[in-house]
């Protein structure tokens, strides 16, 4: 199997090539265009209950797309559905990666993938619901973000503040919990900035450049209350 990212930012697609007999799993709705002999189907990756724990508790899609290449080789073209950049992140055994509500793109070669309970307050205010995705194995998997992704090394005994709505994924060896984003709550509500999460080191944290939910919030000024019509146009 292999992989490339092409159109590198804001218009990032991912081709994956397959030969006969391998598959793949990509998020619902990804696909752009694919050869002739691969074949795709919805699985409940996890099993029902999995399935259910990631769509009614962690906000992630209840089925993913099984891409197989029964028929001969081919290749398949993935896309998320917001405007952003791509990034494949390797995964060796013993290592393990959680990775936000929406932004697992696909799973590559011989990628495992549960759900992982989060804190009761991080799981009210973090914006990723109460499980966010749990890899592990090896392989690769792909993640795709609102912007860009910055990757964050982040050294052992050391700290680092990522507001909520920025995280994208973190290796499973950092540890990390909601803190307040200002000194105070005051500050943190005033400045517009809220909750954020604390990473502690070693580790890596991978992070968007744009807020999904803030552009939301940003557009649905714009709409208009009775109608529904949007309109730039003051």
């Amino acid at each position: 199997m292999q992989y490339d990212v092409l159109h590198e930012g804001s218009n990032a697609v991912l081709l994956v090539s397959l030969k006969r007999g391998e598959k793949m799993r990509a998020e619902a709705g990804a696909m752009v265009a694919k050869s002739p002999k691969l074949h795709i189907r919805g699985k409940m990756w996890g099993g029902f209950f999995g399935a259910m724990q990631r769509s009614v508790l962690g906000g992630e899609t209840f089925f993913f797309q099984e891409v197989s290449a029964e028929d001969g080789n081919g290749d398949i073209l993935l896309a998320p559905s917001l405007i952003g950049d791509v990034k494949v992140i390797s995964l060796a055994d013993g290592q393990d990666y959680y990775v936000q509500s929406g932004c697992l793109l696909a799973a590559l070669d011989h990628v495992e993938m549960g759900t992982k309970a989060q804190k009761l307050t991080a799981g009210l205010f973090s914006g990723a619901g109460f499980f966010v995705l749990h890899l592990k194995g090896s392989g690769h998997f792909v993640i795709s973000a609102f912007g860009a992704i910055m990757e964050v090394p982040i050294p052992a005994g050391q700290e680092y503040i990522v507001d909520n709505g920025h995280v994208v994924a973190w290796s499973g060896d950092t540890q990390y919990h909601m803190v307040k984003a200002g000194k105070t709550w005051w500050s943190s509500m005033t400045s517009g900035e809220g909750l954020a999460c604390k990473f502690q080191g070693p580790g890596k944290v991978w992070i968007q450049t744009r807020n999904p939910r803030a552009f939301g919030a940003w557009m649905g000024q714009f709409v208009r209350g009775r109608g529904g019509v949007l309109s730039l146009i003051g």
